[in-house]
């Protein structure tokens, strides 16, 4: 499938993505490497599938397991937004890094590192005693996925070319789809079948045993590095980090502390660090220094834009999910798996919707598409935001029609978003354009739990769960016209811009009139 579910995963900075499986033929970037010939044995690919599935079903177990963890160890409502936007901004902020490094040390090496890590990490998180520990695990849970995602898709153009890397790319998002279906359903589902205490505990486990059987698969890949890897740039990866972090755990301890002292020092951090990581990359481009995102690329419209757009979709996608756990299991007092099975239909549809986006693409393009599937997302949260506000005890019922219209709007949405940028933005920015959306994806379901998660709390506090999901929907709306404008301009921007025939011209007459 063309261009879907790479909201987990970034290419390296200086290859094309394959979600934008445009090419022919591989080796357009300047550091591809060729892809295997014709004869030689096929790639093990299934270790690099399961990595998707797993950092998916890494983000939806989290959201499941939140009430759980609350009830358990005592978790406060800034905690229960850290849990999820922690990991989110730690895999954010090591991505571009982690596929540069990849790139000089090798792919295999990066996964299997990065697997391995994601066993430790997740039964740490599995074993927390308490919230704080359990928030360092998750951060660290999270820099373990941004080592192991990038080296997929990179993996993926190395070794394949034409018709077995456009499959190759339809599996890499179906996987993704099934793991936010199955960490909502089998996560759901391992918290109600071992109870409150062990529940959640369990269902961070099985991230353990998903990441252990892709370790053990990662010793068949075929090890790949770039001929000519850029630069690291460690100095820009720490500012940033330093940045994203400082941003999410301030927005998330704000609305419940009065935003001082901690919170008002946490984002001051967070500014100063994101203004001298401008000023470093800048610095960096101007004294041929290759720097983690060059300015030249954030300064194609169509490269901002695209990261605007990734931003803003999952600043609501995250939210949507994390609140609609807490809204399920502490306002509806729902077990576990019956709120992982109510947003089965809404999940299914998301997958299934992403696997015809190409031929959607194919009529009404990309731009289109997304301006499609913006309308089908705002009326499918119009939908929700009525069945949650007016439905009562019937609600999970009334909630599956317009969850079905949302998840296939937002496969729509979100599935041609990579493969328009790439398409809008010069050659020379396409591979690093489809690595920062990605690093977008992740700091806008960072930001939006932690910032829209905390408004949620306090319309929960002001008119109850029911009531305050609804209005976070429509809050989420207007997330939806951000998206939009940004799919009308792509749709502008790609038109092609034909100049008159001047050669031709003369007196203000062409020999075409």
């Amino acid at each position: 499938m063309r261009d879907s579910h790479t909201q987990t995963s970034s290419t390296s900075a200086d290859e094309v993505p394959t979600s934008a499986p445009t090419e022919a033929a591989p080796g357009h970037g300047p550091n591809v490497d060729p892809a295997p010939t014709a004869g030689h044995p096929a790639p093990v690919l299934w270790p690099l599938h399961l990595g998707a599935f797993l950092a998916t079903f890494m983000f939806s177990v989290s959201n499941v397991a939140i009430p759980a963890v609350k009830a358990d160890i005592g978790a406060s409502d800034a905690t229960s937004a850290l849990i999820v936007g922690l990991f989110s901004a730690a895999f954010a902020s090591g991505l571009i890094l982690c596929g540069r490094i990849g790139d000089r040390f090798g792919r295999r090496r990066l996964f299997m590192i990065g697997t391995g890590a994601l066993v430790i990490t997740s039964i740490a998180v599995g074993l927390a005693p308490d919230p704080l520990f359990l928030l360092v695990a998750r951060a660290a849970q999270g820099s373990a996925a941004a080592m192991m995602m990038p080296q997929i898709l990179a993996s993926f153009q190395h070794s394949l070319s034409g018709a077995a890397r456009l499959k190759a790319i339809s599996l890499f998002g179906a996987f993704s789809g099934v793991g936010t279906v199955g960490g909502q359903v089998l996560g759901g589902g391992l918290i109600s079948l071992f109870g409150e205490t062990w529940g959640w505990r369990a269902a961070f486990l099985s991230c353990a045993l998903a990441a252990a059987a892709a370790y053990l698969g990662s010793l068949r890949l075929t090890e790949s590095r770039s001929t000519d890897p850029a630069p690291l740039d460690a100095p820009g990866a720490i500012l940033l980090g330093v940045g994203m972090m400082s941003l999410v755990t301030g927005l998330a301890l704000g609305p419940v502390t009065g935003w001082l002292p901690i919170p008002a020092i946490l984002l001051t951090v967070s500014a100063l660090s994101f203004a001298t990581f401008v000023v470093w990359q800048s610095r960096a481009d101007a004294t041929g220094r290759f720097p983690l995102i060059p300015p030249a690329v954030v300064a194609v419209p169509a490269a901002w834009v695209g990261m605007l757009m990734a931003f803003v979709f999952f600043a609501g996608f995250g939210t949507f999910l994390f609140n609609f756990s807490l809204v399920s299991q502490t306002g509806h007092a729902d077990p576990a798996y019956i709120s992982g099975l109510t947003l089965a239909v809404f999940c299914i549809a998301f997958l299934v919707s992403s696997l015809y986006v190409h031929s959607l693409v194919g009529f009404f393009t990309g731009p289109g598409t997304m301006l499609l599937g913006t309308c089908l997302q705002i009326a499918g949260l119009l939908g929700i935001a009525w069945v949650s506000s007016s439905a009562g005890t019937g609600w999970h019922l009334w909630f599956q029609g317009p969850a079905l219209v949302l998840g296939a709007g937002q496969a729509m949405q979100f599935g041609p978003l990579v493969g328009t940028i790439v398409g809008a933005v010069p050659d020379r920015v396409a591979g690093l354009s489809g690595g920062l959306i990605a690093t977008m994806q992740q700091a806008g379901i960072a930001v939006g739990v932690a910032l829209l998660g905390a408004l949620f709390h306090s319309f929960t506090a002001a008119f109850g769960f029911d009531v305050a999901f609804g209005i976070a929907c429509l809050v989420q709306i207007l997330l939806s016209f951000v998206f939009g404008a940004g799919a009308w301009y792509l749709r502008h921007a790609a038109r092609p811009r034909v100049a008159p025939p001047t050669r031709f011209v003369r007196r203000g007459r062409s020999r075409l009139d």
